[in-house]
């Protein structure tokens, strides 16, 4: 205990070690706490989405990716879709289609199975309804706290 009220000297500024230690501490909880919540809530709905970019037009993984962080999914990366895509096909969610090259190969793309479209439908169905009871216990908090200041 004695150690961790020693006082760290810097020019004019002195912190307690105790407090730095458990500002550091409480400011790694929360990044890694937003963090996860980002992680899971991303989770919950990046397989609904990657089925949707996709039955739009097949594409490559890559290009998923591309396609995903345009349209505001800035964190998504390769490391995330390449094995969510093997995931979806292992499922039979989605299939490789080979599409001819103008230059060299034929490529392979991405194209959701009439499976992966009954799946989307049911996980789009779900999501509307976890959405929708989300954003109305919004609304009651935000009116509890209108009605609290009034």
């Amino acid at each position: 205990m004695v150690g961790l009220r020693r006082q760290l000297s810097q020019g004019r500024q002195q912190v307690t070690l105790s407090a730095l230690r458990h500002g550091i501490v409480l400011g790694m909880v929360a990044m890694e706490t937003s963090s996860q919540r980002d992680s899971d809530l991303l989770r919950g709905v990046l397989d609904l989405c990657v089925l949707g970019v996709l039955d739009i037009n097949p594409a490559h993984a890559y290009e998923v990716v591309e396609r995903l962080r345009a349209t505001g999914f800035d964190t998504v990366g390769y490391g995330t879709i390449y094995p969510l895509v093997t995931r979806l096909r292992r499922q039979g969610l989605v299939e490789h289609v080979s599409v001819a090259s103008p230059i060299g190969p034929a490529r392979k793309i991405l194209a959701v199975t009439p499976r992966g479209r009954e799946a989307m439908s049911t996980w789009r169905i779900r999501w509307e309804q976890s959405t929708a009871a989300a954003t109305r216990v919004m609304a009651e908090l935000d009116q509890s706290r209108v009605d609290s200041h009034e």
